[in-house]
């Protein structure tokens, strides 16, 4: 099999609202390029197969996945170990954003031009915190996850080493931005900003949401669940991988939070933060354990 210039891998979850302007959008920015796409579908269960069949790419390569299980960190913990192919850059976009047409190029550009950048974020355009969001991601160190770029070696180095990301991580990106800031060793290395960069040609923009949509709402909400959550696994990521580095990360995020809270308590600075640091330890407590799945190839 011939070196891809791009190897992609597009995240969706019930997102037939989008996903076809996203993979068309990819596909055209892979134009005169060597590339893949791999579509992994975690636990969709709305009309997204039936789009899809429907999108005839030109440029690229195209491969649908289905996980019995919605969770990112295993559909990331499987595109890394399972469906990697040999490439330039591997590169990671969700299924609601749509693509700039030299993104895929300047990513794998910026990484072959700095050998010391792990990962490459591209950067948002529109609505209203895009400035402040791509004026942070240029200042470097850290990884916006709706599109970036892995260097090759960056990865090929933590498949050797056997880290995986803990099934029903929320901020799996954050955590694949550590590992690069810390360049896999967090015992020894110190986090370094550098490793982790903006490139200003790459571009990504995103549907906006609207008040006055129902479903919107509801992914707004659950979103702010989300973060709750996500800073009780910060909190308990730099315990583990500051005393035992990235090998003592658990199989399942909710063991180690579930373990932080025996000896923390969660704090919030509002009401607001209060109420869903609240449901999001409700939800914890009532959260099944997920294990590793693997998904079947969509015929489309």
């Amino acid at each position: 099999m011939s070196r891809l210039d791009f190897d992609i891998a597009v995240f969706a979850v019930n997102d037939a609202a989008t996903i076809g302007a996203c993979i068309q959008s990819t596909d055209r920015a892979c134009s005169g390029k060597n590339a893949h796409i791999s579509v992994l579908l975690n636990g969709t269960t709305d009309n997204t197969i039936e789009i899809l069949r429907d999108i005839m790419p030109t440029n690229a390569a195209l491969t649908v996945y289905w996980f019995p299980v919605a969770d990112k960190a295993n559909a990331i913990n499987h595109f890394l170990y399972e469906l990697r192919r040999e490439a330039r850059v591997h590169i990671c976009v969700d299924a609601y954003t749509r693509i700039g047409g030299a993104s895929f190029r300047a990513m794998a550009a910026s990484i072959e031009a700095d050998p010391k950048a792990m990962i490459a974020s591209a950067l948002p355009v529109g609505g209203r915190s895009a400035k402040s969001v791509a004026a942070n991601t240029m200042k470097g160190g850290m990884v916006n996850g709706l599109c970036y770029g892995l260097r090759p070696d960056f990865v090929h180095r933590m498949v050797e080493a056997g880290f995986r990301l803990p099934l029903q991580l929320y901020r799996v990106d954050g955590l694949l931005g550590s590992m690069g800031a810390h360049d896999l060793d967090s015992m020894n290395t110190i986090w370094d900003d550098t490793r982790l960069i903006g490139v200003e040609d790459a571009r990504f923009a995103l549907k906006p949401l609207s008040i006055f949509k129902m479903d919107d709402i509801r992914r707004q909400y659950n979103w702010e669940i989300r973060q709750a959550r996500g800073r009780m696994e910060n909190a308990a990521i730099k315990l583990l991988i500051y005393a035992g580095g990235y090998g003592a990360l658990p199989d399942n995020a909710n063991h180690m939070i579930r373990n932080w809270m025996m000896v923390n308590r969660p704090s919030s600075r509002t009401m607001r933060e209060k109420y869903f640091m609240n449901m999001a330890v409700r939800q914890l407590l009532h959260s099944k354990d997920l294990k590793a799945s693997r998904p079947e190839i969509i015929s489309l």
